[in-house]
């Protein structure tokens, strides 16, 4: 069997990084060839590292001749293998791996949308009406399905527990600034610009030794910047709450170091960063949208809409250590369900029902 997934990058957001778990995780027995969509390389260093075979199809429109090159090289490279089997990520790498189905050959199409809704309607509607073109469409929990999707299987995404794991206990001092950490795309549907508004109204309750370490980039990244900067114009320490890193392929350092993530998002699928989180045993602050709510709780997290986060920050910060016994139940429950091993044998399952 020859798993293709079908990606629209290989940038650093979590359905790419799936990608790269479950590409990691291939049996030798199991051949898997990745095909980025567009040229967008900020994995390609992990997937070498991994040995892992991919190919950039530089597709830059699905309307104009950009399409028809990049079908053609993706059919020149996997038209002589068996068992193929196509794992498609996101609405473009579906769109992609049913032309492909229409044009060249009919190979078995899985989808995982990895996200928790489509924000413009008329891809909902192709999706409904090219059911018949897929044969299993993944989502992350049973509350996750949609009218517009298949069959859906539930499975979750996955990461290395072992990996990730901090051997450390988490402490907090009065001399250095607590630290939320931001981990993921600066882009709409993750709200990073709330952060401002979170971080006045921290300020405002009288909590100042604070931090976000913003770990990420994305369109917002300029108008987060500006934000910072005309904030520090009527108060000049305002700029200290916020360290600006970048993308970084390497997490766990940060994962180490934090002392909560925060995910203010307006919407999601499953977040790849719980997970990791998780694993790192780091106190998760989120808003209760996509399937996050059948993962964390109160018991387990701090789950709150946007009006009331700042009130679980704080709650967080002034009784850590119940932050930290929420962290430790958390880990107890995903440690295995969520562990990217399991993860990797129920897609394998499913690969082989639909091959």
């Amino acid at each position: 069997m020859t798993i293709v997934h079908i990606s629209s990058s290989l940038g650093g957001g979590g359905a790419e990084q799936m990608v790269l778990q479950l590409a990691k995780s291939s049996t030798p027995h199991i051949k898997t060839i990745v095909f980025s969509i567009s040229s967008v390389n900020t994995l390609e260093p992990k997937f070498k590292e991994h040995d892992i075979e991919y190919h950039f199809l530089n597709i830059t429109s699905f309307k104009n001749s950009s399409l028809k090159i990049g079908l053609k090289k993706m059919h020149h490279i996997i038209k002589d293998f068996d068992g193929v089997v196509f794992h498609c990520h996101q609405f473009h790498g579906v769109a992609l791996g049913m032309l492909y189905r229409l044009f060249f050959k009919r190979i078995p199409i899985v989808f995982t949308l990895h996200s928790s809704t489509i924000e413009i309607y008329p891809r909902k509607v192709i999706l409904f009406l090219t059911k018949l073109l897929r044969k299993k469409d993944i989502v992350f929990s049973n509350n996750a399905k949609l009218w517009y999707l298949k069959n859906s299987a539930v499975i979750p995404n996955g990461v290395d527990f072992e990996n990730l794991s901090v051997k450390s206990e988490r402490t907090i001092s009065p001399t250095q600034p607590f630290s939320f950490l931001y981990l993921g795309r600066l882009s709409d549907e993750k709200n990073p610009i709330y952060m401002i508004s979170a971080a006045k109204k921290l300020r405002a309750a009288g909590i100042t030794n604070f931090v976000f370490d913003v770990v990420g980039e994305g369109k917002l990244q300029p108008q987060l910047l500006h934000l910072i900067e005309l904030e520090a114009k009527d108060h000049s320490d305002f700029k200290k709450h916020f360290n600006c890193h970048g993308f970084k392929s390497d997490i766990k350092p940060y994962l180490r170091s934090g002392n909560a993530l925060i995910l203010p998002s307006k919407w999601e699928g499953m977040p790849m960063v719980i997970i990791e989180a998780a694993a790192a045993k780091l106190p998760i602050i989120s808003t209760p949208v996509g399937s996050i709510p059948d993962f964390l709780n109160q018991h387990n997290a701090y789950v709150s809409d946007l009006e009331h986060f700042h009130d679980s920050m704080i709650n967080c910060v002034q009784n850590y250590n119940s932050a930290l016994e929420k962290a430790e139940l958390l880990y107890s429950q995903m440690k295995k369900t969520y562990n990217i091993d399991e993860v990797y044998e129920a897609h394998l399952k499913l690969y082989e029902s639909v091959s």
